[in-house]
C-alpha cells in the first residue's frame, strides 16, 4: 500500500508538491517558538501552498508541457498539440507570479489572486476531464483518477485557506501581510 502512495505521489507531480508544501508548513509551524497564533498557522500554510502547490507544482507543469509534450499528452489521452506550448507558457507564468507572492510580505490580494486563478483554471480542467472521461470514455491515468481528484482536492484547500487567513488576521491586528494589505500600516516583524 505504502509502495502503491508513494507511486501514485511520484506520478502526480501536482499533488507531490502540494504534499510537500504541507509538510514545509507542518515544520515551519511546529519549529515556531512561543505561542502559535491563527493567524501565524494560517499564513504559514498559505503562503507555502502558494510557493510548493502553485510555484513548484506549475513550474514543473511548465517543463512537463515544454519539454515531454508527447509524454504529457499521452498520460492525458490526448494527441500531441501547439496548444500544449500555450498551456506551459501560461504554467510558467503562474509559477512566476506564485514566487513573488508566496513570499510572507506579499500583500494577502494577491495571495487571494493567484489561488483564485489557478482554481478556475483547475476546476476548468476538472470539467474538461470529466467531459473527455464521460463522452469520449478517455480513461487515461491523467485523464481521471489521482490528477482529476487532485485538480478539485487541491484548488479547494488553497481557497480554503485564502478564506481562513484572512478570517484570522482579521480577528488578529498586528503583524502579517494579510493585515498591511488590509490596513495599510507597515508590517512589525
Amino acid at each position: 500500500m505504502i509502495t502503491q502512495i508513494l507511486t501514485a505521489l511520484i506520478a502526480n507531480y501536482l499533488t507531490t508538491t502540494f504534499v510537500i508544501g504541507l509538510l514545509v508548513a507542518l515544520i515551519r509551524i511546529g519549529r515556531r517558538r512561543g505561542h502559535r497564533t491563527t493567524e501565524f498557522v494560517s499564513g504559514a500554510l498559505l503562503n507555502s501552498f502558494v510557493v510548493w502547490a502553485i510555484g513548484v507544482g506549475q513550474t514543473v507543469n511548465f517543463v512537463m508541457h515544454a519539454f515531454f509534450g508527447d509524454y504529457a499528452a499521452k498520460t492525458i489521452g490526448w494527441a500531441q498539440s501547439p496548444f500544449q506550448l500555450e498551456l506551459a507558457l501560461s504554467s510558467l507564468g503562474f509559477g512566476v507570479m506564485a514566487f513573488i507572492l508566496g513570499r510572507r510580505a506579499a500583500p494577502l490580494v494577491g495571495k487571494v489572486a493567484i489561488v483564485i486563478g489557478t482554481a478556475v483554471f483547475g476546476f476548468g480542467a476538472a470539467g474538461g476531464h470529466v467531459f473527455q472521461l464521460v463522452v469520449n470514455h478517455d480513461v487515461a491515468v491523467n485523464n481521471g483518477g489521482l490528477l482529476l481528484i487532485s485538480d478539485i482536492v487541491i484548488n479547494t484547500v488553497g481557497l480554503l485557506l485564502v478564506i481562513w487567513h484572512a478570517a484570522a488576521a482579521r480577528r488578529s491586528p498586528g503583524s502579517t501581510d494579510a493585515v498591511r494589505a488590509m490596513t495599510g500600516r507597515p508590517a512589525r516583524v
